[in-house]
């Protein structure tokens, strides 16, 4: 039984957006403008991080239209590098990655919310977490279009509220837009600084733009729609994002944002007063709720194709008979997730897993150039423009990320590495005991699976 292509162009492009907007972008802008004095430097980090962006997008944009089917980097890495280099990530994806930004993300959403709505205090954080965890896994099991509703209702939200956000604070005669400037010509930044901490900030407040590659198997005409929709996506953030820090530079001076990790409070309490800074926790909250819903849709999708290896990761592929989702992926997910809560491990799996979550996209961009040159003939839906330039610009970057990752956190990047190899023997026992004959062949269409009954979960 096929996954079920129910999701529109709209919905890829809004599921992107959910993906990536979180509460970084109310906190990250007072760790840059510590870092760099200069107003234009500050805005120009930002600009360049989503050029950077866009060339990712543009390059999986040609993977994305060349499989789209369920799984994203899982399935644009077998077919570059073999089975072996899917599974691996998908392993540590499964296990680690994806309930480990749900543990997080959720234990964020229950801390804002006991913050706005103070009765939610008497309830344990943790105890609301793993609640959270449950609605938006139980939404999702229930199907693609419920699951798809939810995420654009909460990045719909999101996107208004900031909208006006950013037209508020443009339009409020508080500001001050000499404050772009600064006395004296701008300072010299050695490469290896600005692709340091600041860049690192600002890829990982970027970070999600390839969601809608992870759930092609269910998008309409997904070889159109998928590049569209990241290319797209990844346009509509990188816009928001500049508007939202050009509002911060109206409201306050560089030095008074430099360190500050309520960024958005500070800027609307320098427009508008204390009382409508405190609003500025209702995007966040729907933001955090949007980036939830996304993973663990998406999440589910890395598992279910992490299944059609066989093996120990058989169960994954099971497909609901009536919902027509990946039942038993979501349902592992949401209890590794509150497993993951319950102990409160994540943040330490979290940044172990930095290094190889960037070592992933650079593999992925080198695919596309070994899938040019190893199969020219293969059917392709888009084309990256200023080939090789822009998947250069792509790898490149994030090869300088990576190194400074390395260098700034060796021993986690060991262990997130060594987390990734654990995979090896599941790898080599799946070989032994291969995907069952039904699902041999994997079209764009997605892969035939077994179905599971409701009675099952």
């Amino acid at each position: 039984m096929q996954l079920n292509r129910q999701l529109s162009l709209t919905d890829a492009v809004l599921l992107i957006i959910g993906n990536v907007i979180g509460a970084g972008i109310f906190t990250t802008s007072g760790f840059l403008a510590e870092q760099l004095s200069h107003p234009w430097l500050f805005l120009g980090i930002w600009g360049l991080g989503g050029l950077l962006t866009l060339c990712g997008a543009l390059t999986y944009a040609e993977l994305a239209g060349m499989f789209p089917l369920a799984g994203g980097d899982y399935q644009f890495l077998k077919a570059a590098y073999g089975p072996w280099a899917g599974f691996l990530l998908g392993w540590l994806a499964v296990w680690v990655i994806n309930p480990g930004s749900i543990a997080a993300m959720s234990i964020a959403l229950a801390s804002y919310l006991q913050g706005f709505l103070p009765i939610l205090g008497a309830i344990s954080g943790k105890l609301l977490a793993a609640a959270f965890i449950l609605v938006f896994s139980w939404i999702n099991y229930r199907g693609i279009r419920p699951g798809g509703t939810t995420q654009n209702l909460f990045t719909f939200g999101t996107i208004v509220l900031l909208v006006v956000v950013i037209l508020a604070g443009l339009l409020s005669a508080n500001g001050d837009w000499n404050r772009l400037s600064a006395p004296g010509p701008m300072p010299k930044i050695a490469w290896s600084h600005l692709f340091g901490g600041p860049m690192i900030a600002v890829i990982f407040t970027f970070s999600g733009w390839f969601a809608s590659a992870y759930i092609g198997g269910e998008i309409r005409d997904a070889r159109r729609n998928l590049p569209r929709s990241l290319i797209l996506g990844t346009l509509c953030v990188t816009v928001l994002y500049l508007a939202i820090n050009l509002v911060y530079l109206y409201a306050r001076p560089l030095h008074e944002l430099a360190g500050a990790e309520n960024v958005g409070q500070l800027a609307l309490e320098g427009l508008y007063g204390s009382g409508a800074a405190r609003w500025i926790s209702v995007p966040i909250m729907l933001a955090i709720a949007a980036g939830i819903n996304a993973t663990v849709m998406t999440g589910a999708r890395v598992a279910w194709a992490l299944g059609e290896n066989g093996g120990v990761c058989r169960a994954l592929r099971r497909v609901h008979a009536g919902y027509r989702t990946p039942a038993v992926a979501i349902a592992c997910q949401a209890l590794l997730a509150i497993l993951l809560v319950t102990f409160g491990t994540f943040g330490q799996l979290l940044s172990c897993v930095v290094f190889v979550m960037v070592l992933t996209s650079i593999a992925s961009g080198v695919a596309l150039m070994l899938l040019r040159w190893r199969r020219p003939g293969l059917a392709r839906s888009y084309r990256t423009p200023c080939y090789p330039l822009v998947p250069l610009l792509f790898v490149g970057s994030y090869l300088l990320v990576l190194v400074q990752i390395g260098r700034g956190q060796p021993w986690s990047s060991l262990w997130g590495v060594l987390m990734t190899l654990t995979g090896v023997p599941f790898y080599l026992w799946g070989r032994r005991h291969p995907r069952p004959a039904e699902c041999s062949g994997h079209d764009a269409d997605g892969c035939g699976a077994k179905p599971v009954s409701k009675s099952t979960l």
